[in-house]
């Protein structure tokens, strides 16, 4: 009976539920109302820079720039068992792509913020 009892009790602190939240990238402050009017042509690289600040990642290409904004967030829950573990992710990313050439002015660009459900 008391190794019953005992094999019950083990079983259950073996069990967990689990939650998960990461986030990580740059502040999304791409949003047509941040961000202004961006023209190509018009808008340089020091503007963009100005209002988004450091992008995630620098890319240059052979006669153009690249500034790559990314935020990523990832949540997640989870159930762990004994025999059977199960486990759900969500991710989303919210970026932004502005092309420059050579002479630092844009020559197109593309947003997305993903929007919550």
């Amino acid at each position: 009976m008391i190794r019953t009892l005992f094999t019950l009790l083990l079983c259950t602190w073996l069990t967990a539920c689990a939650q998960y939240e990461n986030r990580r990238g740059v502040n999304v402050n791409w949003t047509p109302d941040n961000l202004g009017p961006v023209q190509t042509g018009t808008t340089t690289r020091s503007d963009i820079l100005a209002r988004l600040g450091p992008p995630s990642q620098l890319i240059a290409l052979e006669d153009e720039t690249v500034l790559y904004y990314l935020f990523e967030q990832a949540q997640g829950e989870g159930l762990i068992l004994i025999a059977y573990n199960r486990f759900e992710v969500n991710t989303r990313y919210d970026r932004a792509v502005f092309i420059f050439d050579q002479n630092d002015r844009l020559v197109d660009y593309a947003t997305h913020v993903h929007s919550d459900e």
